[in-house]
């Protein structure tokens, strides 16, 4: 199994958040930078519970969209994302600084308690946005080029052994 690196989480605040992009209150709010192209509109559902798939059976990789632990990184060089929770279902929103490569440590975990969401900027390193309780509908707007064209990723699972999990006692 994987080695479990607990993020501290922060309040997500406009002034915290500045380095990576910006605090909207609506999903109409999200207006990413683009390099190249275009942007698109898609929707993604994330659950805080575990299939029961997984349960029974330690998956050979960490999920995308399940539970409250984080492996696939990645940042996008045609355009910034924006994430916003349509439910306003209380959400953790793991980023990381614009640079070649991301190591554990330096990523940070920003908790809304659901009526906010993000617009980060070009080359942001993120994840899918962790849902806390229940289940959450995110409204996702990026750059329309090929994703593994213009995507540079990481999976710390694969890679590393580790996996990412918001540190939820320390808010």
């Amino acid at each position: 199994m994987w080695n479990v690196v607990k993020v501290k989480m922060e309040p997500l605040r406009p002034e915290a958040f500045a380095p990576f992009g910006e605090v909207i209150k609506s999903f109409e709010e999200a207006k990413p930078e683009i390099r190249k192209g275009g942007l698109t509109e898609n929707a993604y559902t994330v659950t805080a519970d575990l299939s029961r798939e997984s349960l029974e059976t330690p998956p050979e990789r960490t999920p995308l969209s399940e539970g409250i632990q984080r492996a696939h990184f990645a940042f996008h060089t045609d355009a910034g994302q924006a994430f916003y929770p349509t439910r306003h279902r209380p959400t953790v929103f793991f980023v990381g600084p614009v640079k070649e490569t991301l190591a554990a440590e330096d990523v940070r975990a920003f908790y809304s308690d659901g009526s906010v969401g993000i617009c980060m900027h070009l080359e942001v390193w993120h994840t899918m946005p962790i849902c806390v309780d229940g289940t959450e509908v995110y409204k996702t707007v990026r750059g329309d080029q090929d994703y593994h064209a213009h995507s540079v990723e990481i999976d710390f699972d694969l890679e590393q052994g580790l996996v990412l999990e918001p540190d939820l006692t320390s808010l």
